[in-house]
């Protein structure tokens, strides 16, 4: 009988609030005594605060609302999500560049034929830029001789000789000019085709193994309003300061990343997908500012499983990510010193 009568309290309990709460919902919150309200409608001083709706018997939670974000927070969004276009741009142009790779060389000896086939046609540029300057110093000696013979005879050299022999140093000038320029483009062209040989290699390998690509999540791929959005960024303005930034950056992701470097470019740093729930890959861009400012933007992948998710919200990545700016700007430092 007893059991019946508390039913029956329940029963009227719910009929009643259903009354008077015609919604079915009950809103929970917290002001910023720490106090806890159920209230509704939602009161207007309650906004601001995170709000848990319940169903009428507040037994079953059916949704959490988050309060409402700050222009900072907002702001911090906008600049991840920037930063992240820029890093796909980036890494969509080294996808290009990769099939172009592969569409052009079947081979490593393809790709040694192309380079001595330009290395030689540099050589034969600068064999006709040292063939003038031969010419042209006998044509100088000439003339230097001829301006001696005059001044011998007591006569004054004319001016057009003298203005040949300028002429004819200017030239040599000139050639030599180019032969340097010549010389730099072969150790351009050197440097280029060595670290084309040694992607070529690196993607075949891949095509060969059967990798395929890891369905990845990010930190922060859901900004929420508990956990402040982290900006990994380093900034450098001078050539030689971002050189060595860059370097650290390398330093750095072969150091935190548990995943191989896949991606090594002057522009970006990207390592393999993660293959295991607790892999941590790392990509880092070098995004070139208006006002001449280099951003190094480091970024994080973990696997799209339940671990993985759990792993790229943890203490850990976090560290990783806010650590990222210090090394780079202390490393700066000591270089200076």
């Amino acid at each position: 009988m007893r059991r019946v009568s508390i039913g029956l309290c329940l029963i009227l309990l719910a009929v009643s609030w259903a009354g008077e709460n015609p919604s079915g919902k009950l809103y929970q919150w917290v002001d910023n005594q720490g106090k806890v309200h159920y209230s509704d409608p939602v009161p207007a001083e309650a906004a601001e605060h995170e709000r848990v709706i319940f169903d009428k018997s507040r037994v079953r939670k059916l949704e959490v609302v988050e309060k409402p974000k700050t222009a900072e927070e907002l702001a911090r969004e906008a600049r991840l999500a920037e930063l992240r276009a820029a890093e796909r741009r980036l890494l969509e142009e080294q996808l290009a560049r990769d099939q172009a790779l592969l569409r052009t060389y079947r081979t490593e000896e393809d790709l040694e034929l192309a380079r001595k086939g330009q290395l030689d046609t540099i050589a034969a540029r600068i064999k006709v830029l040292e063939a003038n300057i031969k010419r042209q110093q006998a044509l100088l000696e000439a003339k230097i001789q001829e301006a001696a013979e005059i001044e011998r005879q007591g006569r004054q050299v004319p001016q057009g000789l003298m203005d040949a022999v300028a002429s004819i140093r200017h030239q040599i000038e000139q050639h030599r000019h180019k032969i340097e320029r010549e010389l730099a483009a072969r150790e351009e062209l050197e440097r280029k085709f060595a670290l084309d040989l040694a992607r070529f290699k690196n993607l075949k390998a891949r095509l060969e193994s059967g990798v395929n690509k890891t369905a990845t999540t990010r930190p922060d791929s859901e900004p929420s309003s508990k956990q402040r959005v982290i900006l990994s960024v380093a900034h450098c303005r001078q050539e030689s300061d971002c050189d060595q930034a860059w370097q650290l950056a390398r330093i750095y992701v072969q150091t935190h990343a548990t995943t191989a470097l896949f991606i090594d470019s002057d522009i970006v740093l990207h390592t393999e997908d993660p293959r295991q729930d607790q892999d941590i890959s790392l990509t880092v861009a070098r995004i070139k500012g208006k006002n001449g400012e280099d951003t190094l933007f480091l970024d994080v992948r973990c696997k799209l499983s339940g671990i993985g998710q759990r792993l790229c919200q943890s203490d850990k990545v976090r560290e990783i990510r806010a650590g990222f700016a210090t090394f780079i700007e202390e490393g700066l430092r000591s270089a200076a010193k």
